[in-house]
């Protein structure tokens, strides 16, 4: 009877984790991982476009990494340790990689 009496662990003390923790990861990915591959494409064309590449191989050839980039920062969002390493790694890539294109783009275009 005092099997039958105790308490099942709950998915939390199992070592699951949460709804919450699910959701945070899952947004992490999704908008984290969206915004450093748009910093690294945007940053990409503009390099290759002051490398003398056509302009539009350049987009394309980036947007064709865009896609393998940003499955590996879904993935690796979920596989990760620490949420805080990989907001650092997806929130400060983004944070550089923008504004950097965007300034580098100004400069060429001048």
């Amino acid at each position: 009877m005092t099997d039958s009496l105790r308490k099942q662990p709950t998915a939390c003390a199992a070592g699951q984790p949460s709804g919450w923790a699910i959701a945070h990861r899952l947004l992490l990915a999704l908008l984290g991982g969206y915004a450093f591959t748009w910093g690294f494409v945007s940053l990409g064309v503009v390099l290759l476009s002051w490398l003398q590449v056509d302009y539009h191989d350049a987009e394309h050839g980036m947007l064709l990494l865009s896609f393998l980039l940003y499955l590996a920062l879904f993935l690796w969002a979920f596989a990760a340790a620490s949420t805080a390493r990989v907001w650092l790694v997806l929130g400060g890539g983004a944070v550089v990689m923008i504004p950097a294109a965007l300034q580098l783009q100004k400069l060429l275009l001048s």
